[in-house]
C-alpha cells in the first residue's frame, strides 16, 4: 500500500509540475507578445513623427509666425530666413536680403552656415549635390503662408525689386541699392537630433563703408 500510495503521489506531483510549466510558458509567451506590440507602436510613432522648424522669440527680430519668418534690420540691411518645412530630405531655408542703403552690398552664400545645439557647424550642401538629395525635378519655393505675409505686411511690400541670381555658382552675390535677392540654403538633416538651430548669414559687406554685418536667425524644432 505504501508503495502504491507513493507512486500515485509522485504521479500527481509530476502532473501538477507539468501544468505549472505550461502556465509559466504561456505567461512568458504573452509577455513577449505584449513587449513586441509596444515596441511596434513606439517604432510606428517614431516613423510618423514630424519635425517642424519654427522661430524662437527674439525682441530684436520681427517674427511672422504664420510663415515662420525671422527678420532682422541692421545697418540699413534687412535679412530674412524662412524655414521650408515641406522639404523633408534636408533642412531647407529661404533667405531674402534687402539692401535699403544707397550703396552696393555683397555676400558669399558659401559662407552661410547652420549651428546646432551641440556646437556643430554645417556648411550648405553644394549646388552640385542638390539633385542627389532633392531630386531631379525639385524646384524650391517659399511656403504659401509667406506669400500671404508678403501681401499683408507693408514693410515687406515696400522692398525693392527681386534681382535674379545666375544659375551657376558665383563666388559673390552683389545687391544693388534698393534691390533684394533671394536664395535657398540646404543642410544635411540636423533637426532630427537637435532641438535648436541657428542659421548664420555672415559678413554682408558694404562696398562703401567697408563694414561687414552678420545675421543670426534663431529657430527651434517642434516634434509631433
Amino acid at each position: 500500500m505504501n508503495l502504491l500510495y507513493l507512486t500515485n503521489h509522485i504521479a500527481r506531483l509530476t502532473f501538477q509540475t507539468g501544468k505549472m510549466k505550461k502556465h509559466i510558458l504561456l505567461n512568458l509567451q504573452l509577455l513577449a507578445i505584449i513587449s513586441l506590440a509596444n515596441l511596434g507602436c513606439a517604432t510606428l510613432q517614431t516613423a510618423f513623427q514630424t519635425e517642424r522648424i519654427v522661430p524662437i522669440f527674439d525682441p530684436e527680430a520681427t517674427i511672422l509666425p504664420r510663415s515662420g519668418t525671422v527678420a532682422y534690420v541692421k545697418n540699413g540691411i534687412t535679412a530674412m530666413a524662412i524655414p521650408l518645412n515641406d522639404v523633408k530630405a534636408v533642412d531647407a531655408f529661404g533667405i531674402i536680403v534687402f539692401n535699403s542703403t544707397d550703396h552696393w552690398i555683397s555676400l558669399r552664400q558659401e559662407d552661410c552656415s547652420l549651428l546646432d545645439q551641440s556646437g556643430k557647424v554645417s556648411k550648405p550642401i553644394h549646388r552640385s549635390q542638390h539633385t542627389f538629395y532633392l531630386g531631379k525635378n525639385f524646384t524650391p519655393k517659399m511656403p504659401p503662408e509667406f506669400r500671404e505675409d508678403f501681401r499683408e505686411n507693408r514693410v515687406l511690400r515696400s522692398m525693392g525689386d527681386l534681382v535674379a541670381l545666375p544659375s551657376e555658382d558665383v563666388e559673390k552675390t552683389t545687391i544693388m541699392p534698393r534691390r533684394r535677392v533671394r536664395f535657398f540654403l540646404y543642410f544635411h538633416k540636423r533637426s532630427v537630433e537637435s532641438s535648436n538651430l541657428r542659421i548664420i548669414v555672415p559678413k554682408v559687406h558694404s562696398e562703401f563703408t567697408d563694414t561687414e554685418t552678420t545675421f543670426v536667425f534663431k529657430f527651434e524644432v517642434q516634434k509631433g
